[in-house]
């Protein structure tokens, strides 16, 4: 019977020459892959349509944006030319008196 520090051993080697091939293998596949950069798409006129159709709806949507912002604005003004009568009331702040935890 084998004693069971040399089959740790055996099997120890036998798991490192197998990394280490499978290492090496898999260096060499990816020296050997082909070197060909890809080229640049095709053009075609679906993309361009395409292309044309995207533009159009981010011009769209920067309009809609504008006049959300202009919405916010004239309410802001709105909202600040109140009387002072109609301003909500504002409370004294709480004092704080810090919270104690348990341990």
């Amino acid at each position: 019977m084998i004693d069971p520090k040399a089959a740790v051993t055996i099997v120890s080697l036998l798991a490192g020459a197998s990394i280490c091939w499978s290492a090496a293998y898999a260096w060499a596949r990816w020296l050997a892959r082909p070197k060909s950069a890809p080229g640049p798409a095709p053009h075609s006129a679906e993309h361009d349509e395409r292309l044309r159709g995207i533009e159009q709806a981010l011009d769209a949507v920067a309009i809609e944006v504008e006049r959300i912002g202009e919405g916010q604005r004239f309410t802001a003004r709105l909202l600040g030319e109140r009387s002072p009568a109609s301003a909500p009331v504002v409370r004294a702040p709480v004092e704080y008196r810090g919270v104690v935890t348990p341990l």
